[in-house]
């Protein structure tokens, strides 16, 4: 198994919040030979579930959701009008081809942008209002309705080592999980380990507030994506290439990181410090708060591109988020 190619596969398998299911099938099917059990809640989480030696429950959260589209009207001229499922700058659906799922299966639209030649000077100045972007389904073969959902439709590539597509906001989070649990073939985990691949995060993350209830865990870390390569004022610059990012801030368990940190420099495992002064906008926001308090902190792997069709990702930081993930199952202690 390459971790390369389980980016593009799960990046290529398509999993909108709330129509995940593709997607958890392809993750059962590549971290099943390597845990005890999996299985799904009444949410369309699934759960993996990898016995240790008692000492406690540690969930690892990735969601599998993605970023979308849903179809809100039907137009006569052969257009829908097309709504975000989650936080997608309406600019970067502009020119694009994306996949429809409908009931009879899925079809395909285009997203298309009037040719400069047909603007008018004022219109070159500016970006449609997101009222005014519509898919063109015209050519479709399949009937189209209002609800059917829709993704980008890309396909991942490698480019200088680096792999680029849609959705590894969070694929490359449930692509390290993957990874952690066969690197604990080799390594005996403490804690008995839940990787946890939760649903409608994009969505404000009921997924994983109600597996995190349902397990009763001790201690949970939510990995997910952070910005990389960008320069903001006041925070330190997050790097493609230079490892998992750990949270800082009032929303993550202290202890629980310095811990983390301190057994990550034992192990020669190199990380960077972001802070998150208020919330995470992870699902590690839902899960502390679960029951009477969840000891939770958050791994970040840097991406380029966040909420488009060309997210970059680094693979040798999935594999080190992994490393950490397996080390961390290892050696905590209660």
């Amino acid at each position: 198994m390459d971790i390369k190619k389980i980016l593009v596969e799960l990046s290529n398998t398509d999993g909108p919040s709330g129509y995940e299911e593709a997607v958890l099938q392809k993750i059962e099917k590549l971290i099943a030979p390597y845990v005890d059990r999996t299985w799904r809640n009444s949410m369309s989480t699934l759960i993996a579930e990898k016995r240790g030696n008692g000492k406690g429950k540690l969930g690892v959260f990735a969601h599998a959701d993605e970023v979308g589209f849903v179809i809100s009207k039907i137009e006569e001229d052969g257009f829908a009008r097309i709504e975000v499922t989650g936080g997608i700058d309406p600019k970067v659906s502009m020119a694009q081809r994306v996949k429809i799922y409908t009931r009879d299966g899925a079809t395909s639209g285009v997203i298309g942008f009037l040719a400069p030649h047909l603007q008018k000077e004022e219109d070159r100045k500016s970006m449609p209002h997101p009222d005014n972007i519509f898919a063109d389904i015209s050519c479709s073969e399949k009937r189209i309705r209002v609800g059917d959902v829709s993704v980008p439709d890309v396909e991942a590539c490698e480019i200088n080592s680096k792999i680029s597509g849609k959705a590894l906001d969070n694929r490359s989070g449930c692509a390290s999980l993957i990874w952690a649990a066969k690197m604990l073939q080799k390594i005996r985990n403490e804690w008995d380990l839940y990787f946890i691949f939760s649903s409608e995060e994009e969505i404000a993350g009921p997924g994983a507030r109600t597996i995190a209830y349902e397990l009763n865990l001790d201690k949970a870390i939510v990995v997910d994506v952070t910005h990389a390569n960008e320069k903001v004022p006041g925070y330190p610059l997050i790097k493609l290439g230079e490892g998992p990012v750990l949270t800082v801030g009032p929303m993550v368990d202290k202890s629980f990181k310095d811990k983390i940190s301190e057994i990550c420099s034992r192990n020669g495992l190199k990380t960077q410090i972001e802070p998150a002064p208020i919330h995470s906008g992870t699902d590690a926001d839902e899960v502390q708060i679960t029951r009477i308090g969840i000891s939770t902190t958050v791994v970040s792997i840097p991406l380029l591109f966040m909420h488009s069709p060309v997210e970059t990702v680094d693979p040798k930081d999935v594999e080190e988020t992994a490393r950490l993930i397996a080390v961390v199952a290892a050696e905590m202690e209660v």
